[in-house]
């Protein structure tokens, strides 16, 4: 389960399909950072620091996936600019929530964004196709209308699970949790 593989109360995880990792880290032009040091969570805090002018991304393949986690919840990979980018000629999933903020979610294919919903601003969701992630989140129930039942985990929470099913991703929280390739992205503009 994907909300095993992040920190309940702030966490950034983009998924991309049809690039390798190689390929995503070119798409993203931090090649030049090569050979990428291996960290856990804890040291690639460490390394990089907390906070929004350090942003870093740890690597990681699983299926037909390669995963991005935001090393702090930077949000700079649910960038529609990042997002298009990465998924010209495939498909870029992204989660984003920070702490008692809000959750967003994002959906790129082919270069195109088909979603950007913010789930405190449903109204203002931009994208040229809602309908497939409209449709895992009511699934999951994330559009209810008595919104006193919901926390902040649960909208993040009801997001990975939606699309966890809807476009298979699936990440062990061992993997998650142990050494992977990490980048930072202060390039990326904030």
């Amino acid at each position: 389960m994907l909300a095993g593989c992040v920190p309940w109360d702030h966490f950034g995880i983009t998924c991309v399909r049809g690039l390798s990792p190689d390929e995503v880290l070119s798409r993203l032009d931090v090649t030049d950072q090569a050979p990428y040091p291996l960290c856990t969570p804890d040291e690639a805090f460490q390394r990089f620091g907390w906070g929004h002018e350090t942003p870093a991304a740890r690597v990681c393949r699983s299926g037909e996936w390669t995963f991005l986690l935001d090393v702090d919840a930077h949000g700079r990979l649910l960038r529609s600019s990042v997002l298009t980018r990465l998924s010209a000629d495939a498909e870029a999933v992204s989660v984003w929530h920070l702490l008692a903020g809000t959750t967003r979610i994002a959906h790129a294919r082919d270069g195109e964004l088909l979603i950007e919903l913010d789930a405190w601003a449903q109204h203002l969701t931009k994208g040229t196709d809602p309908s497939r992630v409209n449709r895992a989140l009511d699934g999951v129930g994330f559009f209810r209308e008595d919104d006193d039942d919901h926390d902040d985990w649960a909208w993040s929470e009801m997001a990975l699970v939606a699309l966890e099913r809807e476009f298979g991703l699936t990440l062990s929280p061992d993997v998650a949790g142990g050494a992977l390739p990490t980048v930072g992205l202060q390039h990326l503009q904030g």
